[in-house]
């Protein structure tokens, strides 16, 4: 078996940009994975081909490194500009115009575009889901990951691990490993991480047509979007399809996002469909009629939606009894900056504890990615 340097636990915005820094600095690196895709909750399907954005919606700028990765992104063409008219839900259930002051950034070919662009060039092992965490005699981490494909285990082993996870999936990880120390002030400050669960659906209209009493207000092929409210069912709702150059294929893409409140009495029903009819019932009565009948649609379920409570710390590491880090979007802030920076600030701790020089200052590296691909 081959011992890795490191190996990053999660192939979201946090753990790439985590391994990209890592591997660019000379360590042996690779990533497990637990589904097929890559990016996390920069996540896309598709419908008769047109790819729907299920999972992060844009990225707009919350601090100046996530705004040199977009500058960055959108000179590449993997990122455009987006601009909706965009309403607020309010408590009522009536839309509120509001102004957008400067456009969203999307990715035309979905925003999995960016999982894939920072994956370039790392050794990823996919549907490769991490069941337990141990110490061997040799001084290593073990890891042992279950396939998705026949629930058979398969060993790893490294000298330092990266859990890029959401903290309630990290936390039985580290169970066993309660007597440690060290790993105490991991799981404490993990514990006080919460999160809210989500349910999406991504539906397929033809030539809808709005009525009067709509409270939309622009025609339904305009883009727009609506920013939800906790005391509603809806979250956000946007018309996805308005992200993308314009084709042949006419039908309109909408993707709703719930409330915390609706996912959490819907989210174990086994009904999909039931689960998926009743936001669409809800969107049509406070946005507009067209969407309660669609051609199609989907239901996804996000469990760790929404980070409600976040972790003070920024990045969770210890050097005892092995390097480990935890890191992910609910450090800190709790958003697409806070992924990026704590895995940015894992690998540097990681680096340091295997006697590593300093790093080059962000965005060293990730600049450097080839996009002719996308």
């Amino acid at each position: 078996m081959t011992i890795q340097d490191v190996i990053v636990v999660g192939a979201g915005l946090a753990g790439l940009v985590c391994a990209q820094r890592l591997q660019q600095a000379g360590h042996q690196v690779c990533l497990l994975e637990k589904s097929r895709g890559l990016g996390g909750r920069l996540a896309t399907r598709r419908i008769d081909g047109v790819p729907l954005d299920h999972g992060a919606r844009y990225l707009a700028n919350h601090g100046d490194r996530l705004q040199q990765l977009i500058d960055h992104w959108g000179r590449q063409g993997i990122l455009a500009p987006w601009q909706p008219q965009t309403f607020e839900l309010q408590a009522d259930g009536s839309l509120q115009a509001q102004a957008t002051p400067q456009p969203y950034w999307v990715a035309p070919a979905g925003m999995n575009t960016i999982g894939k662009h920072l994956a370039q060039g790392l050794t990823i092992h996919r549907q490769q889901r991490l069941i337990s965490l141990t110490l061997t005699a040799q001084k290593t981490w073990q890891l042992t990951a279950e396939l998705a494909t026949d629930q058979s285990l398969v060993e790893h082993q490294a000298r330092a691990v990266v859990l890029a996870l959401p903290a309630p999936q990290i936390l039985p990880i580290l169970a066993p490993l309660e007597a440690i120390a060290a790993i105490q002030p991991l799981r404490q400050a993990l514990a006080t991480v919460t999160y809210a669960p989500v349910i999406t659906v991504m539906a397929q209209y033809a030539h809808p047509r709005s009525q009067a009493s709509d409270p939309l207000p622009c025609a339904p092929p305009d883009p727009w979007m609506v920013e939800g409210h906790p005391d509603t069912s809806l979250f956000w709702a946007g018309l996805d399809s308005s992200k993308r150059p314009p084709t042949e294929q006419s039908d309109l893409k909408v993707v709703m996002h719930s409330s915390a409140a609706f996912a959490r009495d819907w989210f174990d029903l086994p009904d999909l469909p039931s689960t998926g009819r009743a936001l669409l019932g809800q969107a049509s009565t406070c946005i507009a009629a067209w969407l309660r009948e669609p051609q199609a649609w989907q239901v996804h379920r996000w469990r760790y939606g929404l980070v409600e409570t976040s972790c003070l710390e920024a990045l969770l590491t210890t050097s005892q009894p092995l390097p480990l880090a935890a890191c992910g979007d609910w450090c800190g802030s709790a958003n697409l900056d806070t992924a990026l920076e704590s895995g940015w600030a894992a690998a540097a701790a990681i680096h340091t504890a295997l006697g590593g020089k300093a790093l080059p200052s962000f965005p060293a590296g990730l600049l450097d990615l080839d996009a002719a691909s996308h």
